[in-house]
């Protein structure tokens, strides 16, 4: 009976997100409730980028490489699939960063749409229209290694909505215990 009871209490909180198709239209409708969490640029040389090691996240059926992404503070990014090491090159300012074979070769710029510790996801810049892959969603390895693109972006969307509870909770505690002593008075 109790158990039940908890179990109405906590449904409001423990939200199930919807199905999807792709990873695409999942992040489109993840990014407007957690941005306001992002770190703000690339600028700080202390940022999330240079810090963790990446596992780039793919809906593409089949698609079992594991793809680790470091980024060096010199530009360059060490990428290792399944194993096999390549390098690209990269360059940060602001808000936005330009990947590719080197700076002025097969690069394309992208935009910060959301970064933390755990979760990075690229905007690719330009015309929504022309553009086929509009987000590289990025992983901290300890996430996207054992995780799917669909289980990690509602594992951010969790971290997000949980760290919100106490203050909700506290909040009204505090208007209750306001409210009785002013009653009380």
């Amino acid at each position: 009976m109790e158990d039940r009871l908890l179990d109405k209490i906590a449904e409001p909180f423990n939200l199930q997100l919807p199905e999807y198709d792709s990873m695409e239209q999942m992040i489109e409708n993840v990014l407007p409730a957690v941005r306001k969490f992002s770190e703000p640029s690339f600028d700080d040389e202390d940022a999330s980028l240079y810090r963790v090691e990446w596992v780039e996240m793919s809906d593409r059926p089949g698609d079992t490489v594991i793809s680790l992404h470091r980024f060096q503070d010199t530009g360059e990014i060490r990428i290792a699939n399944d194993g096999v090491l390549e390098a690209k090159a990269f360059e940060a300012e602001g808000r936005r960063i330009i990947i590719g074979d080197s700076i002025y070769r097969n690069s394309l710029l992208y935009e910060l749409a959301f970064m933390d510790n755990d979760f990075l996801i690229l905007k690719r810049h330009g015309n929504e229209a022309n553009i086929k892959k509009k987000y590289r969603f990025f992983c901290r390895e300890a996430i996207g290694t054992r995780l799917t693109w669909n289980e990690a972006l509602e594992k951010m969307v969790d971290k997000y909505r949980n760290s919100q509870f106490p203050l909700i909770f506290v909040a009204i505690v505090v208007t209750i215990l306001i409210a009785a002593m002013l009653y009380l008075r």
